[in-house]
């Protein structure tokens, strides 16, 4: 007996980025009428409905993800190059 895959709404709107509002609104569209709580379990088939019509707003919070780690990587090396001449000048003095 196979049994359907729910997924805590919470969850989705994470990995989509997408308000609780957005995500109801879109399923109400589609013919899916489902609670408006973060907590409402959906099925698999409005998993897919809602990854269909968010994939680009979950691209964007990957990407500002992505430039948001090399920003911090890059004020890093700053900082140790900073730590590290300020190092040298107290030495020298």
């Amino acid at each position: 007996m196979a049994e359907d895959k729910t997924l805590r709404l919470n969850k989705v709107l994470r990995e989509l980025n997408i308000s609780l509002d957005r995500a109801v609104e879109h399923l109400a569209t589609k013919g899916f009428e489902i609670e408006a709580r973060p907590t409402t379990k959906i099925s698999d088939e409005e998993y897919e409905i809602l990854l269909d019509g968010f994939q680009t707003d979950r691209s964007k919070k990957a990407a500002s993800k992505e430039v948001s780690e090399e920003k911090r990587k890059e004020k890093e090396t700053l900082r140790i190059a900073h730590e590290e001449m300020t190092e040298k000048h107290r030495l020298e003095d």
